[in-house]
């Protein structure tokens, strides 16, 4: 069976014969040729929202790994902070406790205190649950820990310089000979004398300790050098001072061995004795002054060593 389609075109009929079979082949045909494009189009669509997710996903992997990294850092640097301070707070722990049984090894604290044992503490335990609260008790806890450090640290301080200062008050107790050896005595005594330049009655404000040139010369208790060098009429001197106004002094030293400012304790060799500035011959002229005022050294010298 033929369709015969007629039309006319500048006056001419003309006829064109179709076949119907043809035609629905050639329709099947086109449908099937749409119905492919779609299906591939639709595909396409797919496999690009794929790769587009994909791309996404490492995007974010990509902006998240700096991030991640970064977080990382911040915890270690957190973390390396916290064990400097615990390292630094078990320093301060051990000088603080080697400091303490110090203190009380020659103190009426021993009884007191034992820092050989941890001190005894107590309580109901508390949990805490979640890490976040841990960490804040531990920062918390870390940070009182560290307080307390700072005012045992000022108290044990405070401690020890009043036991230096009893210490040092014990041994600025003055007594004793300033030159000691065979050969020792004293050449002149405090008070009036015939001067030996002179020979005119004159005061006397120390004594003189004969000796051999070069015999060492000892603080007779500790203090601070105020004066090492030369003085008119001493020759080579060293004063020092000892607290609550007490001062002594030794002159005519062949040798300086300390200089001002230097702290001294009780028997250090201060001098060698000599015969510079106005002396006859190698001894030390050996004076003790109380807030100025010249006291006779001879008491101190048989005075017993402690108070």
């Amino acid at each position: 069976m033929n369709l015969s389609l007629v039309y006319a075109h500048k006056g001419e009929t003309r006829t064109i014969r179709v076949n119907p079979f043809r035609l629905l082949w050639l329709g099947f045909l086109l449908a099937l040729l749409l119905s492919s494009i779609g299906l591939w189009g639709v595909q396409q669509y797919r496999d690009l929202a794929q790769q587009q997710a994909r791309l996404i996903s490492q995007l974010d992997s990509l902006q998240a790994e700096p991030k991640l990294h970064q977080f990382e850092q911040q915890l270690r640097e957190r973390y390396r902070g916290l064990a400097l301070r615990v390292g630094q707070m078990q320093v301060e722990m051990t000088r603080l406790n080697a400091l303490g049984a110090r203190l009380v090894e020659d103190s009426e604290l021993a009884a007191e205190f034992d820092f050989s044992h941890t001190p005894p503490i107590g309580g109901p335990m508390m949990d805490i649950d979640s890490s976040r609260e841990r960490d804040s008790h531990l920062l918390f806890g870390l940070y009182q820990l560290e307080q307390q450090l700072g005012k045992n640290k000022k108290s044990l301080t405070a401690l020890e310089s009043w036991q230096q200062s009893l210490h040092l008050l014990d041994n600025s107790f003055i007594s004793g000979w300033p030159a000691k050896g065979p050969g020792i005595w004293i050449s002149s005594p405090f008070g009036s004398r015939l001067d030996p330049f002179t020979q005119r009655l004159s005061v006397h404000n120390g004594v003189d300790i004969a000796g051999k040139e070069g015999t060492a010369i000892y603080a007779v208790g500790s203090g601070v050098v105020v004066w090492a060098g030369t003085r008119s009429g001493y020759g080579n001197f060293v004063e020092i001072a000892h607290g609550n106004g007490m001062v002594t002094r030794y002159g005519h030293a062949k040798a300086v061995l300390v200089k001002e400012g230097d702290v001294v304790n009780k028997g250090d060799e201060i001098a060698l004795m000599g015969s510079t500035g106005r002396s006859t011959g190698p001894h030390v002229h050996f004076e003790v002054l109380k807030n100025g005022r010249p006291l006779n050294p001879s008491k101190f010298i048989y005075r017993k060593a402690s108070a």
